[in-house]
Parts: C-alpha cells; structure tokens; sequence
C-alpha cells in the first residue's frame, strides 16, 4: 500500500471518529460542581452577613457611647454608618431570595443544568465587577461620616485626632481597593475560565442535538 492509500485510509476513519460520552457521568460531574460552586458562594454570603451584622451591632454601641459622653452628632454619624453597613446586609439577603427564586434547586436535564451554572457564575461576574457600588462605597460613605462627625467635634480640643483620622481613612481606603483588585482577581482566575468552559460545553451539546 502506498503512502497516499495509506492517508485515505486514514483520514476515512478520522472523518467517521465520533467521541462517545457517557451522559449520565457527565451529568452528574456537572451537577456536583454546580452544587460546589452553589456551596462556596453561600458560605461565603454567610460569612459576608455575620461580619456585617457584628459591625452594625458595633457601630450601634460607639453611638450609644458617644451619646452618653455627650458627643452627639459623632453618635448619628456612627448611627449613619451603621444603615451603611445594613445596606450591604440586606443587599447580600436580597440577591440569595432573588437567585433562588431564579434558579429553584430541582432536578433538570444536563443542558438546562449547565445554562443554570453558567447564569449564576455570570451573576457572580457582575457582582465581584461592580463590587465597588454595592459592598465598598456604602460602609466607605459611613466611615467617611463618621469619621467627618468626629472630627468636626473633636478638631478644636485635639488636633492630632485629624492626623490619625486621616491615617485611618488611608488605611481603609488600600483595604477596600485591596478588596477590590482580589475580587478583580477571582473573576479573572476563577469565573471567567469556568464561565468559557461552560459556554465551551454548552455549545459542543447544541451543536451535537442539532447534528443528530
């Protein structure tokens, strides 16, 4: 046999290679990392609604401090500050309804389980993208208040307390842009590969459904 009947062979059985799959493991891989996934963001809100709730509730007490040492507009900044923080709370409690009522936990066909992946792991791009609007700039607005009511009260009996608050402003500033370039980072690192995959995945079973 020559080299180009050998080429002809080959390449008739290259043309009728067809990657078998099994569906039932590929479904269940998908799901169980669906259900990982589904797993780490709501630990992680959890986690993100208790160190919230812990700094209302402290905020809370600086302002009854405060009101008691006669400081009382430093204790409606700290009250203001406080409402800050219950924004994000409640933003994070609102977004976990909303995306359950979106995407019910019930058993679904492994197209319809990847689609569901990929939305929620789109969601997760949008909020970790604009996290700066929604979980930075409201509690930097209360500590920003805060840290002016204190300040305004406190400027003319020691002055050093406005070097310090300033440090403190600093601190909380490369803090929150730290927060937001790791959230930058897990978009880049984790979401979006996962989000290709999927995409990847999903129009491989598109294109297989139509092919057959």
């Amino acid at each position: 046999m020559t080299f180009d009947e050998l080429q002809k062979t080959w390449q008739s059985q290259e043309s009728s290679f067809k990657l078998r799959i099994d569906s039932d493991v590929l479904f269940k891989e998908v799901r169980r990392n669906k259900k990982h996934f589904e797993s780490a963001v709501f630990w992680r809100d959890v986690r993100e609604i208790a160190a919230g709730t812990f700094a209302i509730l402290g905020f809370l007490g600086f302002s009854v401090f405060f009101f008691y040492r006669g400081l009382t507009l430093v204790a409606l900044g700290s009250v203001l500050a406080a409402l800050f923080v219950l924004w994000v709370v409640l933003f994070f409690i609102a977004d976990r309804v909303v995306q359950r009522k979106r995407h019910p936990s019930r058993d679904k066909s492994l197209t319809a389980c990847i689609e569901d992946s990929l939305a929620q792991v789109n969601h997760q791009i949008w909020l970790l993208k604009n996290v700066f609007w929604w979980y930075l700039l409201p509690p930097g607005i209360g500590v920003v208040i805060l840290s002016g009511t204190m300040v305004w009260q406190i400027y003319a009996v020691v002055k050093p307390v406005l070097i310090e608050l300033l440090e403190n402003l600093t601190l909380v500033a490369l803090v929150f842009w730290g927060v937001y370039l790791l959230n930058q980072r897990a978009v880049r690192k984790d979401l979006m590969p996962r989000k290709v995959e999927l995409e990847s995945l999903l129009n491989s079973l598109s294109n297989s459904s139509r092919t057959t």
